[in-house]
């Protein structure tokens, strides 16, 4: 077996357990050259210090090495990110530890894993004022939809920080409720903890929740969101992306919630797809109800988030590493991306600014085109560029190759807040009804009837613009 010549970045106590993991395993693969680190009194067993974190490139052609791990799990951003460039620009074997955030957050162990592009594109994130959130959730009951979900789950984590009073957990997925619940009740145990499953299809449900419980405030996560799934399901993008958000928006009106966020998507503007024109429908509901009820209703709208359920992200890293073909729909394909904890401490802002009737736009930045992050996943593993097939398998019905964050008349030229944009969009109150009669009639529909409808409600924004 040829041992990969591997050289260590960091020299602390993470550095020395991942040394003595490697080397106390008699076929582990790696032979340990030496460490990289800025203190220069660092020991490590009898493994040499090669040098400052500066000096990487030049100790890797030096050394002709041909594996770094990054072993400083409390490194901050710009130097991680700095590492990782070089280690992509020199398309090395990169591996990592978590960093300390997840590992106390038991989102991942103590244990070298593969570089991902979540990694990469990782920038400077947005940080939250904590004692104004406290402010916001000192002696009141939030509920989150969806909380077991990507999204759910963080806001959950991001509201626990400021210590509500009582924090509702509600989600269709019973595994995935009672994960979340069980690690904030380790890390919160002051904080009362409402494990609730329930679907919000179900309006009676959802009603006896809130009037046992009675929130302040609810984030709404819950949505069905993968694209080529709701085009084949478009009974059930309907019924839980806009029955569901109609349900949670009139149960929260009837007991005067006082703030109400909806999460949105991208896919949602100048829709395309049934996944996107459901979103768009339930965004409109939000703007609808706000402007007959006293609760402030708004919506967050994002692009994709690296890391969620369903991201395909994921699926071409699995792809690479398993030597199959990576299967892209076409080559100028496009996206914005953004990490989950970074919108989901916007989306936290988002509710601390509004008013009433926003769709707010998170910055995400400039959109990446889908050829480079697969060039850089290849660059991470240490493979060759030419040596992993790309199929480009053709776009999906709907699918779009670039994305937008904004409809024409939606975006202000100033931001009202660091990275976070406002839409201005007045639905017209007779679209309310439109809206009712589709969700009255969906189920009884054929399919192409169902699609018809539901994008023929698109229309009403400019149908309505001359009433």
């Amino acid at each position: 077996m040829v041992l990969k010549r591997t050289v260590i970045i960091g020299g602390g106590e993470a550095a020395n357990y991942v040394f003595h993991s490697l080397t106390s395993k008699a076929a582990s693969g790696y032979q340990i050259i030496g460490l990289l680190d800025d203190c220069s009194d660092v020991k490590l067993n009898k493994i040499p210090r090669l040098g400052g974190l500066d000096q990487l490139e030049a100790v890797v052609r030096d050394e002709d090495i041909t594996c770094v791990l990054l072993a400083i799990p409390s490194l901050e951003h710009t130097k991680r990110k700095r590492i990782l460039d070089t280690c992509i620009s020199l398309q090395i074997e990169t591996q990592v530890l978590p960093t300390l955030q997840d590992i106390f957050a038991e989102k991942a162990n103590i244990t070298m894993r593969p570089v991902v592009y979540q990694d990469i594109i990782e920038r400077d994130e947005f940080e939250l004022d904590y004692q104004k959130v406290a402010r916001m959730v000192k002696h009141k009951t939030i509920l989150v939809t969806g909380a077991g979900g990507s999204i759910g789950s963080e806001i959950t984590r991001q509201i626990m920080r400021g210590n509500p009073e009582k924090l509702i957990l509600l989600g269709h997925g019973e595994a995935s409720i009672y994960n979340i619940h069980r690690e904030l009740g380790k890390v919160h145990p002051h904080v009362e903890l409402v494990p609730c499953i329930a679907d919000i299809q179900n309006k009676e449900r959802l009603t006896a929740v809130f009037e046992a419980h009675r929130p302040d405030i609810v984030y709404h996560a819950a949505a069905h969101k993968h694209v080529p799934l709701m085009e084949e399901n478009s009974t059930e993008a309907i019924a839980n992306n806009a029955q569901g958000t109609w349900n949670l928006a009139e149960v929260a009106n009837a007991y005067n919630v006082d703030k109400f966020v909806m999460i949105s998507t991208d896919k949602a503007v100048k829709p395309t797809t049934v996944m996107g024109a459901s979103k768009r429908i339930a965004e409109k509901i939000i703007q609808l109800f706000n402007q007959m009820s006293k609760t402030h209703f708004c919506v967050v709208r994002f692009g994709n988030v690296l890391g969620s359920r369903g991201s395909v992200v994921p699926l071409f890293h699995d792809q690479i590493c398993n030597g199959e073909p990576v299967t892209l729909t076409h080559p100028d394909m496009e996206r914005y991306f953004m990490t989950i904890p970074e919108a989901s401490k916007l989306v936290i802002q988002a509710s601390m600014l509004t008013v009433g009737g926003e769709i707010f736009v998170l910055d995400m930045g400039a959109p990446i085109k889908i050829l480079d992050v697969i060039y850089k996943l290849i660059d991470l593993t240490g493979r060759k560029r030419e040596t992993v097939p790309i199929e480009f398998i053709g776009i999906r019905k709907g699918e779009k190759v670039q994305e937008e964050l904004f409809e024409n008349h939606e975006k202000k030229p100033v931001q009202i807040f660091d990275k976070i944009f406002v839409g201005e969009d007045h639905p017209h109150p007779a679209e309310l009804v439109e809206i009712q009669m589709l969700l009255d009639n969906y189920m009884s529909l054929t399919e192409q009837e169902r699609k018809k409808q539901l994008f023929g409600l698109i229309e009403l924004d400019w149908r309505y613009e001359k009433i």
